[in-house]
């Protein structure tokens, strides 16, 4: 009884630790260990403020209904095509709790890889808790490296929410034996549909597999399919049960995203669009050699099992398959599935981990048979603790605290609130805005000035070009699945083929400017964009340490100061 109770203390001690150690190497490190800031800590790119402004856009709207205009080039009648449980949650999370809403999503993100880090611990403990304790230090890489820093800081935040939910959906599929278990399985496999679709159909495929193999352990008949059927009866229901919470988005992943992103054969050995997102297994360092084990080991254990294939759910076998299967999706990036599947790289410290005990594990066993006879559970814990030291002490890197500084963030935020809804924003280049999602923030029509075309408008300029004003410009914006709009319930079309993402303007045909300060240090003192808009006609409406803002009163008119002529 007294060891016991010692095990289940050390259990809980050790869950506590890392559940803590998680999210301070991770998330908190990111922002700066602090829970509130004034300006958004931790995002790091384009992809990671894209979250952050569709977010605080939905708790200003207060509905998701559309997208808001300064999100899709100034349309109006975009429905809201993301997957919606992330930034519900974080409207949410935001609206309770008095956090701004970038502050409220990285909360979120921090405390999804956390608990997705505790609920592979139990997903393995079907295989005893020593297994489970040697799982955990594999997920420690969801907070150090480049695991963190793709999911994270480099914006794949409704992926990583959905990845934790995805291996709740796989845990919970273990329960279904038990009364009304299929509940849960509804519940977060829907969670996973609706946060970042890509990771459920993964899913759907591992259920495939999994009815092929019932099936195929029956008599080859039809008889023998049912019966497959009868036996998976609490899967079903919980599928169908998820059908019916996702009614409302799966016509849309469907009429939106499959038709602008259908599946094109290919092969990708890294992610060009996402180099963040290229892991291997090779990054794991040991880890990778307990991962190697625990795969050998696992399939020696279920050719020992084999009976029990054709009901692999209710096995032992299930967190390990699993872990095995996902591994293999994970080189989906030589079959056509590019993104999709280096996605799913990035939480392979949470899908494999069971694995990865389970090698850990034999490996002690071997070990035991040969050189010492007695152990119990603590001596797992304590090599799980030790193994946890040295993958921190090895792999981890401070992740980075974002590329928005407070002084950038105040102008955005000052033309978001000080300028009318139609006012249009034009934006010199510096190397922060380059990550054009940030302009978001605007809450405006922006034209963002990248730098060789900032370099041709200054030597334009200085060669007195009669259409020298005229600039090719960005219109930050997500057009990523078309710019859709519904032509019906369950129909809808594409604006893409007739708005613009990019234009050529009259430098001097905005209302207001934004001058980064850090873009100076990188030009001749001639060519600083504060003096080229230095004008009569223009006064300056902001102006700190980081950033310039000017209204432009002479609208269409004569802006350009300095460098003229």
């Amino acid at each position: 009884m007294e060891r016991e109770k010692l095990e289940n203390v050390a259990e809980a001690a050790l869950l506590i630790a890392f559940f803590a150690l998680i999210l301070y190497l991770g998330p908190a490190a990111a922002a700066d260990r602090t829970i509130m800031h004034d300006h958004p800590v931790g995002y790091a790119a384009s992809d990671s403020f894209q979250h952050q402004a569709r977010a605080e856009s939905i708790k200003q709207m207060g509905q998701y209904r559309q997208e808001a205009p300064y999100l899709v080039a100034g349309l109006t009648d975009i429905v809201g095509f993301y997957p919606p449980v992330l930034y519900h949650l974080t409207a949410l999370l935001s609206n309770l709790t008095g956090l701004e809403t970038y502050d409220a999503l990285m909360l979120l993100i921090g405390l999804a890889i956390a608990l997705g880090a505790i609920t592979a611990y139990y997903f393995a403990g079907s295989l005893g808790k020593a297994v489970a304790a040697l799982a955990l230090p594999m997920t420690l890489f969801m907070a150090t490296g480049k695991s963190f820093l793709g999911a994270v800081t480099f914006g794949q935040m409704p992926f990583v929410l959905s990845a934790a939910f995805l291996l709740a959906t796989a845990w919970a599929m273990t329960k279904l034996s038990q009364p009304r278990g299929w509940i849960l399985v509804s519940i977060f496999l829907a969670a996973t549909i609706m946060t970042h679709t890509s990771e459920a159909i993964f899913l759907a495929i591992l259920i495939a597999l999994i009815f092929a193999a019932a099936a195929a352990t029956k008599k080859k008949s039809i008889s023998g399919i049912k019966q497959a059927l009868r036996e998976n009866k609490q899967l079903i229901i919980a599928l169908t049960g998820a059908a019916a919470i996702t009614l409302y988005f799966l016509p849309m992943f469907i009429g939106i995203w499959v038709k602008a992103l259908p599946y094109k054969f290919g092969i990708e050995k890294t992610s060009a669009s996402f180099p963040a997102a290229t892991v291997f297994p090779k990054d794991y360092g040991l880890m990778a050699l307990l991962l190697m084990a625990g795969v050998v080991f696992a399939l020696l254990f279920a050719i020992q099992k084999r009976a029990e294939i054709g009901n692999i759910v209710q096995s032992r076998l299930f967190p390990l398959l699993f872990g095995i299967y996902l591994l293999i999706a994970g080189y989906g990036t030589y079959a056509g599935f590019g993104l999709r599947s280096f996605q799913l790289r990035l939480a392979w410290p949470l899908f494999l981990a069971p694995l990865a005990g389970f090698g850990a594990y034999q490996t002690i066993k071997f070990l035991q048979q040969r050189f010492f006879k007695n152990s119990n559970h603590i001596i797992y814990v304590a090599v799980a603790i030790i193994i946890s030291t040295a993958v921190i002490a090895k792999y981890y890197e401070e992740p980075s605290t974002g590329s928005v500084g407070k002084g950038q963030w105040d102008a955005m935020k000052w033309v978001s609130e000080n300028t009318p809804e139609d006012a249009t924003v034009y934006v010199t280049f510096s190397p922060l805005y380059f990550q054009t999602s940030s302009l978001y923030n605007t809450q405006r029509r922006t034209y963002f000035l990248e730098q060789p075309n900032y370099i041709m408008l200054v030597s334009k300029l200085a060669e007195g070009s009669s259409d020298a004003r005229m600039t090719p410009v960005t219109i930050p914006s997500d057009s990523g699945p078309g710019f859709p709009y519904r032509t019906g319930l369950l129909s809808f079309d594409r604006h893409i083929t007739t708005t613009k993402t990019s234009d050529i303007i009259d430098i001097c045909s905005a209302d207001y400017y934004i001058i980064d300060k850090a873009f100076e240090s990188q030009i001749p003192p001639q060519a600083n964009p504060r003096l080229l808009l230095q004008n009569a006609g223009l006064t300056i409406e902001l102006d700190n340490s980081q950033a310039t803002v000017l209204k432009n009163n002479n609208k269409g008119g004569d802006c350009i100061g300095a460098l003229q002529g």
